[in-house]
């Protein structure tokens, strides 16, 4: 899309299905995030995994951010070759191509950090490291709750003197993914639940005489909940610039803080009870929402719900509307996931009351190696 000329437009005048990002929100959400971490005296070094794009990472970084968070090399590099110089990537980086991947990118970034959580992978990155004579930063992964990555708290401390004595490694503290709050656990238990587990394990790596500046935890839905004696150093929230259906149902934001939405246009009503856009799988992916079932919801009447899609088709539920979209129309919608949609976009078109002020492109659309 030609920014040019687009720039001062209706969104209504835009071609579909396209995804629409509103700056103010977006503006709005960086700033109260700040603030929450502010009030907790705590570093916020956001997930870039949601928007993928350094316009937006610009933003987070004069609004008080320190550091970014991304989930794999690929991602890293686009955001390292924007000028971003303290990224910690954290997963697990597996398999000599990544690793040497690695090695380059370390070169040029001053403060760079990788997640470890066993002996294997720990190895693997010292052996490519040392050899090129590099150092890197290794920040330990917990099981924070979520069954994914992560060590056992027994398992801590032998993992840590393994990669002590590995060359080519810092270990530089400890973290752990907060992915109990998308359960349905409560979200202060959430957060009492991760700080302990974490705060005690840091004093037993410190005892144990290992360097723990960094205690990293958090997401989006737990960030209002965390104190000033919470006993982490920083957390890595992420979908809270754009936000979604699914920030809306667990009561982290409303829809008028929802800052990316799908603009589609109907293109069949062939019954009163249903409608179909031209925004399918291909443009709001197929991750139904974690709380309310669907795959989208209609800007201002959510009661307007995408049950159904095909590759290109969007099947909307038009019987609750008052009043039921016709041929033509041009209808926003609330993904139920901001990150998966924008992984199917090059560019997001930026808008403020509802006019196009800028169109950016996802840099890091498809950085998945």
């Amino acid at each position: 899309m030609d920014s040019a000329c687009v720039i001062g437009q209706s969104i209504y005048d835009l071609d579909t299905p396209c995804l629409l990002v509103d700056l103010d929100i977006l503006s709005g959400n960086i700033e109260r995030m700040q603030r929450m971490a502010d009030s907790a005296a705590l570093s916020l070094r956001p997930h870039i995994k949601t928007h993928k794009t350094p316009q937006i990472a610009l933003m987070q970084q004069r609004a008080g951010a320190r550091g970014l968070t991304a989930a794999k090399v690929s991602e890293a590099e686009v955001f390292a070759a924007a000028g971003f110089e303290d990224l910690f990537i954290a997963h697990e980086i597996v398999g000599p191509q990544k690793v040497r991947r690695l090695a380059a990118l370390a070169r040029y970034v001053p403060r760079l950090a990788v997640a470890v959580d066993s002996v294997a992978c720990a190895r693997g990155l010292s052996e490519v490291f040392a050899a090129e004579g590099l150092e890197i930063g290794v920040i330990l992964e917990l099981e924070g709750g979520a069954e994914r990555c992560g060590v056992q708290p027994e398992e801590l401390l032998p993992l840590a003197e393994q990669v002590a004595a590995l060359p080519g490694l810092e270990i530089r503290g400890l973290f752990a993914y907060a992915g109990r709050a998308y359960t349905g656990v409560p979200l202060e238990e959430c957060v009492r639940v991760e700080c302990q587990l974490l705060s005690e394990q840091a004093e037993r790596l410190r005892q144990a005489g290992h360097n723990v500046e960094i205690i990293s935890g958090g997401c989006t839905p737990t960030a209002p909940y965390y104190t000033r004696d919470c006993g982490l150093t920083e957390i890595r929230s992420g979908t809270y610039a754009l936000n979604d259906r699914n920030q809306i149902d667990l009561g982290v934001c409303t829809e008028g803080e929802v800052a990316a939405t799908v603009l589609t246009t109907v293109v069949s009503v062939p019954t009163p009870e249903r409608a179909i856009c031209d925004a399918g799988s291909k443009a709001l992916a197929t991750q139904v929402g974690q709380v309310s079932e669907g795959f989208g919801w209609l800007w201002g009447e959510p009661e307007g719900v995408f049950y159904r899609l095909n590759d290109e088709h969007g099947y909307l539920n038009t019987g609750p509307l008052s009043s039921r979209p016709q041929v033509g129309d041009k209808l926003r919608v609330i993904p139920p996931r901001a990150l998966t949609c924008l992984n199917l976009y090059n560019e997001m078109v930026m808008i403020s009351e509802e006019q196009v002020v800028d169109v950016w492109r996802i840099a890091a659309r498809g950085a998945l190696q």
